[in-house]
């Protein structure tokens, strides 16, 4: 039956290959590979954002909390299940695999990942699995465009260029961001690219950014509204936070790394399982805005209420004045990388953009609200709660350009492109000075080697 499809569905496509030229259907198959990529995407997004609306909703108090607490062991094992019994093959995670696959693979990738990555990744996060869905996003589209390409025998450079169009398609429907999917997959996917190429990966970006629009129109997005303009009296303080920054964005890559090998050295796999649905069971008690992506938990960052996230958590009779909550708040930026990593490195799938974002999220405002509480200064809060979201995701990704616009994306103008600029370029530097090759290039170093 799925064959019939598949063979009904190709026919308009190969009949329209032997009729158009071969730039004129280098251009539809841009547009075909950014519309499949994002309706990907935006069906993730949308299941996981409606289970996690669901917990939400029925997790208002502590005692109902503290069920939904025990659901990423659940998602964790749901999800090793799948791989162990009915997938039967590794999923392979993170950007390094795709510019492997570039490399060495003559930018083929398994027609599997085209829905493992989807389904993996929706089960870890959507029962509360501390990770992110761009990632998985990134490697479905990329997965996508690869087969594309072969299904219709393509030529290496035009597979590896749709290759990168699923992903830019997928970035650009997580975010509602078209620009930072164009630029996520040149600096990260893309070495050596061609001014030819930005045409597609403009489109498929584009295509994947308009179905997101039309069809969750922005409300399971990670969006924004601007509340203060940028004063260039803050300058010294948004230098002080790049550099910051960039040491936040060195302890995550550091200890992710450490804290997922040592999880996944764990010989049993089942122990594995129940060991990190445990640990995570004990983190999100003390701290329930690590469940799930935590977008929602930003959200409320920027829109100044933090005393809300302490509303179900054990400690919230201890955290009665702005200094415990500056110290619960500080906490959590530190915490949410172990929670990552302990749920990809038990079992579950999901990739580092949201943690990234989170940790920045809650650095910035962190930061912001010791100077204000402190006196010496007043910054707005909220902006540089977004600033530090792509200072972090520029330390961790070294992709300064795709984090600078995608938060000027998202905050729906470039009033913060100064600032942006300042700590995102300062992060990245920072974070190159002790490690010369970004999370994701050390493990595709080790792969080559």
């Amino acid at each position: 039956m799925i064959g019939t499809i598949h063979s009904i569905a190709n026919r308009p496509i190969v009949y329209l290959k032997g009729k158009l030229p071969p730039s004129q259907f280098f251009v539809l198959s841009a547009i075909l590979v950014g519309l499949t990529s994002g309706l990907a995407a935006v069906s993730l997004k949308y299941l996981v954002h409606s289970i996690e609306r669901l917990i939400t909703y029925y997790s208002e108090i502590f005692d109902e909390f503290l069920v939904f607490a025990l659901f990423p062991l659940i998602g964790i094992l749901l999800t090793v299940v799948y791989i162990r019994y009915f997938l039967r093959a590794e999923i392979k995670k993170g950007t390094a695999d795709i510019v492997h696959a570039i490399i060495k693979k003559s930018s083929k990738i398994p027609a599997t990942t085209m829905y493992s990555h989807l389904i993996t990744s929706g089960l870890t996060v959507g029962f509360g699995g501390s990770m992110g869905l761009e990632s998985p996003m990134v490697s479905t589209g990329s997965a996508i465009g690869s087969n594309y390409g072969s299904t219709y025998q393509l030529s290496y450079k035009d597979r590896t260029i749709l290759l990168a169009c699923g992903a830019a398609a997928g970035i650009g429907a997580a975010f509602n961001s078209p620009i930072a999917g164009v630029l996520f997959a040149v600096e990260v996917l893309l070495t050596d690219v061609s001014a030819a190429a930005l045409i597609p990966l403009i489109i498929s970006a584009a295509c994947g950014a308009l179905l997101s629009k039309i069809i969750l129109q922005e409300d399971a997005l990670l969006s924004f509204s601007l509340q203060q303009p940028f004063n260039y009296h803050n300058v010294p303080y948004y230098i002080v936070l790049g550099v910051l920054a960039g040491f936040m964005s060195l302890y995550y890559v550091r200890v992710f790394t450490w804290v997922d090998l040592r999880m996944k050295s764990v010989a049993n796999m089942w122990v594995r399982v129940l060991l990190g649905g445990f640990m995570l069971f004990v983190l999100l008690i003390f701290f329930p805005p690590l469940f799930g992506e935590g977008y929602e938990s930003i959200k409320t960052l920027s829109l100044l209420q933090p005393s809300q996230l302490t509303k179900v958590s054990v400690v919230k009779g201890f955290v009665d004045n702005d200094v415990h909550l500056l110290i619960f708040l500080g906490a959590m930026m530190f915490v949410k990388t172990i929670a990552a990593a302990i749920t990809t490195g038990s079992g579950g799938n999901g990739g580092s953009f949201a943690p990234s974002l989170f940790v920045g999220a809650y650095l910035g405002f962190v930061f912001a609200r010791f100077v204000n509480l402190t006196g010496m200064a007043r910054v707005p809060e909220s902006n540089f709660t977004l600033v530090a979201m792509a200072g972090i995701l520029s330390g961790v990704f070294y992709a300064p350009l795709t984090a600078i616009f995608l938060i000027a994306e998202i905050t729906g103008g470039y009033e913060l492109m100064i600032p942006l600029m300042i700590v995102s370029a300062l992060s990245v530097t920072v974070a190159k000075f002790f490690e010369p090759l970004s999370m994701e290039g050390k493990k595709l170093s080790h792969m080559l080697n």
